[in-house]
């Protein structure tokens, strides 16, 4: 029995540094979502960064119903407010003045 319980609080241990660690890695100054993060710009502009194409075999990226010219990883300026990012699915974000959205979930 003690066998078991010394492996129980060894796995409950490492389950717990890995949330801490988790924790202590993310940048203070990022804002978490579900479909992704913002930070403030560094120059106060508005910017949208796709880093997920879906699995890159969706068809064509389209942000407002136009395609996506800046690529995966890649900094585009962009409007603040609402916008429809598609690729196989649809969904929308909204893109906060002055921010980085950082767009990396495509799920439900």
């Amino acid at each position: 029995m003690q066998k078991y319980i010394k492996y129980l609080l060894i796995v409950i241990f490492i389950l717990i540094a890995v949330v801490v660690g988790n924790n202590l890695i993310r940048d203070p100054d990022v804002m978490y979502e579900l479909r992704g993060r913002y930070k403030t710009s560094s120059d106060g502009q508005t910017y949208l960064v796709i880093e997920d194409d879906n699995g890159g075999k969706c068809g064509l990226l389209l942000v407002d119903k136009i395609e996506w010219s800046h690529g995966i990883n890649n900094k585009g300026k962009v409007e603040p407010g609402v916008h429809d990012i598609e690729c196989g699915t649809g969904f929308a974000v909204n893109v906060r003045e002055g921010t980085t959205y950082y767009l990396n979930y495509w799920g439900p």
